[in-house]
């Protein structure tokens, strides 16, 4: 019998043993592991359902084509689905998600204010949000959270995109703008941004006006556009909102550009 232990032998223990303590239940193949389940919170109802239900289709779709490539290390990804609505109500989802569904991560969302709840809720969980759609320079800022990632663009870095565009084609400097922006984190943030550009540009802004998030009728804002006769009119709406904006405007001049 052996009294004296190798160092290889002493290295599988530990091994061992740290599998034992870090999972709770000795190592099991990725293969046999349950499958990873993972939240999707994302408005489908509301002014930015019909975004949402892109948003839908395409994470449906991602699911479909890792699970039918054996999914992720020999797991099958188990997703999770709801309605966001509003920020108190994927706040709460969020957190039922996290606690009830144990999910290992939560992606999606289009709003920013509820993407701001849902990172707090990612935050006091430390569970990864990883955000699709929410534009707000706030989540960047002082509202960034540590477990939160994100893979969408910036307010501030569209603005200065289609801002040099302008500039190139000398749409800006002397030159004034009518803005149209959702009355919401969203709308208020890009409002912000733009009027921060403009004046660093020698523009400025014939009027902005905030539009309610269930606004259906431009007739009265495109009578003050018209009034104000402004070089350009900017688009900073969101979801339904710009549908129902270019309807109006296609029935009264036939055209109509921009928009998120």
């Amino acid at each position: 019998m052996r009294t004296s232990l190798s160092r290889r032998d002493l290295l599988k223990g530990a091994g061992a043993a740290g599998a034992i303590t870090i999972t709770g239940v000795p190592a099991i193949s990725y293969a046999q592991a349950d499958a990873i389940k993972i939240g999707h919170l994302t408005p489908r109802t509301g002014f930015l359902g019909t975004l949402g239900e892109f948003a839908v289709q395409a994470v449906d779709l991602a699911v479909e084509e890792i699970n039918a490539a054996g999914g992720v290390m020999g797991r099958k990804i188990d997703l999770i689905k709801e309605d966001s609505v509003n920020p108190q109500t994927a706040s709460t989802k969020a957190e039922r998600m996290v606690e009830r569904d144990k999910v290992a991560c939560i992606v999606g969302e289009i709003s920013s204010a509820s993407g701001l709840t849902i990172s707090q809720v990612a935050d006091r969980t430390k569970t990864l949000f990883v955000n699709t759609g929410c534009n707000s320079d706030e989540l960047r800022g002082k509202g960034c959270k540590k477990f939160m990632a994100h893979v969408e663009s910036a307010n501030s870095m569209y603005v200065k995109t289609v801002g040099r565009a302008l500039l190139a084609s000398d749409r800006v400097k002397g030159k004034k703008w009518f803005s149209l922006t959702a009355d919401y984190a969203f709308g208020h943030d890009l409002l912000r941004v733009a009027k921060r550009f403009m004046e660093n540009n020698g523009g400025q802004f014939a009027a902005d006006k905030l539009v309610p998030t269930d606004a259906t009728d431009f007739s009265a804002l495109l009578l003050e556009i018209r009034s104000a006769k402004p070089d350009l009119v900017v688009s900073n709406l969101a979801g339904l909102q710009i549908t129902n904006f270019c309807r109006r405007l296609r029935l009264r001049h036939g055209r109509c550009m921009g928009g998120r």
